[in-house]
């Protein structure tokens, strides 16, 4: 059984292109920046969107209450199957400590009822 937690933004997704300057972004509850020789991006409150991005707006985030050991396998699947089952789309990020999966907030309810059905518990 996994624990996830609800958190309480509203989040998006992000693109610049790879050799944009990294943006600053206020610290809150969550927020990614990811860069790769083809693209620079990120997640983030939906309030700190940064300056020229193309956006994906809409998302709400589930932290996974970690922390998991970097050896541990199956994780993430143990969610996104039930996910995907129930038509739910995911865009996943992980941390040193633990996971995070992004669902549509229009999907949120449907989101946290297929995981709860799979066993697992929702916080709110």
């Amino acid at each position: 059984m996994l624990t996830l937690k609800v958190l309480p933004a509203d989040y998006v997704i992000w693109q610049l292109p790879s050799d944009a300057p990294t943006p600053t972004i206020t610290p809150s509850t969550f927020s990614a920046v990811i860069r790769t020789a083809d693209e620079l991006s990120g997640v983030c409150d939906a309030s700190q969107v940064p300056v020229g991005a193309t956006v994906d707006g809409g998302w709400r985030c589930l932290q996974f209450i970690g922390p998991f050991d970097l050896t541990l396998t199956g994780i993430m699947v143990r969610v996104a199957t039930p996910l995907a089952q129930a038509g739910v789309p995911i865009f996943t990020l992980a941390t040193y400590n633990t996971d995070y999966i992004l669902v549509p907030s229009a999907r949120l309810i449907d989101a946290c009822t297929a995981i709860q059905q799979a066993g697992h518990v929702i916080i709110e």
